[in-house]
């Protein structure tokens, strides 16, 4: 770097020092060293610049022509806010209506050189916000501010240390959002999630990390959080359990093929499907933990099925004119009923009909036991009366093969 000094003290030579001078601009505005002459447009040590019009620059001049530590204080008296650039328009400092900046230079090696700016303000000096704003916070003229800036993610992530005081919000279905290391991003580096999409959303730490002592945490649909790292572990504050699955009750006509439910409607945990199938009845529910009330009232000889998304998971058959408990873990669908064998003392069934027995198998429902009228039983084979049981007597239809009776 270059430093003009005097022969013979030593000491930096300045250029001839103009105290004060008054700005108007109109357009964008080249500032002179008062060197050689120049008495127009100079840097003097206080300027007072009024700008008649907004967006106006007023350039430095070149950092090479004098030393470092050359300096002035720019204050903006006009109702319009205008930037100081160096002398290739990089900006240096933006400045408002009322408030003054003192700029002075710090490296001279360039023709742009580097400036450093401190903020005054109006009547009192203070710090430039937009300098000091980092993650979390934001710049609102000369005050620093809270700030969460919103990111949504649709897919598996892995949160980066950039992601302090974000506010993560999950879109997709099931899905996993990696923690940082704790040791790397440290003590009290934090970020908000929330569960906004169609799946569970698990909150993975790495390596031996724990999140509130547990290898993970997960986040049912619109279920919320604040995720905060002590540099060795993390910590959950603000959980916010989900409103959303109380129990209301679903009444959904389906008519055949698949159905995949809306996070509202797969918020009722009474579930009550009608309507005649015309093929396979498919209800795809979404992949988060929860209890379900299903009754099966349609009619038509097809099936009822409830499961997830997931490849390979288990699925429940519900039969026609039956009512289940079930349970989804997120991934299977299951009958919460376990045991093989059971006592009743009685069981009251629906009539149902030839097509759909009230008393049916699993892997066959069109065959089993129903009610023809009153006193008079009636058996199913494959959705046919095969025979009728009467106070008179046993009528077969379709008769008895010769010999096997």
């Amino acid at each position: 770097m270059t430093n003009y000094v005097d022969a013979f003290t030593g000491l930096t030579i300045n250029p001839s020092t103009v105290g004060y001078e008054n700005l108007s601009i109109g357009t964008d505005t080249a500032l002179q060293w008062p060197i050689n002459g120049n008495t127009t447009d100079v840097v003097a040590n206080i300027i007072d610049v009024t700008a008649t019009t907004t967006g106006l620059k007023l350039f430095m001049p070149p950092a090479t022509q004098v030393s470092e530590g050359q300096s002035t204080i720019i204050r903006n008296i006009g109702s319009n806010s205008f930037t100081v650039t160096d002398t290739s328009g990089n900006t240096i400092a933006s400045i408002a209506s009322g408030l003054a900046d003192f700029i002075y230079l710090t490296d001279n090696t360039t023709i742009n050189g580097t400036w450093a700016v401190v903020q005054f303000g109006a009547g009192t000096s203070s710090a430039n916000a937009a300098t000091l704003a980092g993650y979390g916070l934001t710049a609102i003229s000369t005050t620093l501010n809270q700030s969460y800036n919103v990111n949504t993610i649709a897919s598996d992530y892995t949160m980066l240390p950039t992601d302090r005081a974000s506010f993560l919000v999950w879109t997709g279905g099931a899905g996993t959002m990696t923690l940082p290391s704790a040791s790397v991003v440290g003590n009290n580096w934090f970020a908000m999630v929330r569960n906004g999409g169609s799946g569970i959303l698990t909150l993975q730490p790495q390596g031996t990390d724990t999140i509130d002592g547990n290898t993970n945490q997960q986040l049912q649909l619109t279920e919320s959080l604040v995720i905060v790292s002590n540099g060795t572990s993390w910590n959950t504050f603000a959980y916010g359990r989900s409103n959303s699955f109380y129990y209301t009750q679903l009444n959904l006509v389906v008519t055949g093929g698949t159905t995949t439910l809306s996070a509202a409607q797969a918020a009722n945990t009474i579930q009550e499907y009608t309507g005649t199938l015309t093929s396979n009845q498919v209800v795809i529910l979404p992949s988060t933990v929860q209890l379900y009330s299903l009754q099966n009232k349609t009619t038509g000889s097809y099936t009822l099925t409830f499961k997830t998304t997931s490849v390979g998971a288990s699925t429940v058959v519900l039969p026609q004119n039956q009512t289940i408990i079930a349970i989804c873990d997120g991934t299977n669908v299951y009958n919460s009923q376990t045991a093989s064998t059971s006592t009743l003392t009685s069981l009251t069934l629906g009539n149902g009909a030839a097509g759909a027995p009230s008393l049916n198998f699993l892997g066959d429902t069109t065959t089993g036991v129903y009610l023809v009228g009153s006193g008079q039983l009636g058996f199913s084979i494959g959705g046919t009366n095969g025979m009728t049981l009467t106070s008179s007597g046993l009528l077969v239809p379709v008769g008895i093969p010769g010999g096997g009776f």
